[in-house]
């Protein structure tokens, strides 16, 4: 059995930063009918479980890892964005999710 897809949100704290983009991403998958990605938030030092799991994309309210084994996309927009840009962003992050589960 495949896993399930997951959009991960990480900070150095787990409090703020990335609580407020899961917010936002779960608001964008509802308005999208998008029922089937989990959408969670951690602090950048309990992500290691998730390094080189399938079918997720991070979302890096830090800078982001390359070493670690899954696609990612800065997500510092959810922070400092207009409107306009955290819903494209909304749209990046589903359409990377789409690529990968689809791959």
């Amino acid at each position: 059995m495949a896993e399930s897809k997951l959009i991960l949100c990480v900070c150095g704290g787990g409090i703020n930063t990335s609580l407020n983009a899961k917010n936002k991403i779960k608001e964008y998958l509802e308005s999208e009918n998008v029922q089937d990605i989990e959408v969670i938030h951690a602090m950048i030092g309990d992500i290691n479980p998730y390094n080189g799991r399938k079918n997720m994309v991070v979302v890096w309210m830090t800078q982001i890892d390359p070493n670690f084994n899954a696609p990612g996309i800065q997500g510092m927009s959810f922070v400092i964005g207009s409107k306009k840009t955290k819903l494209q962003l909304c749209a990046q992050i589903l359409d990377k999710m789409n690529e990968i589960y689809e791959g």
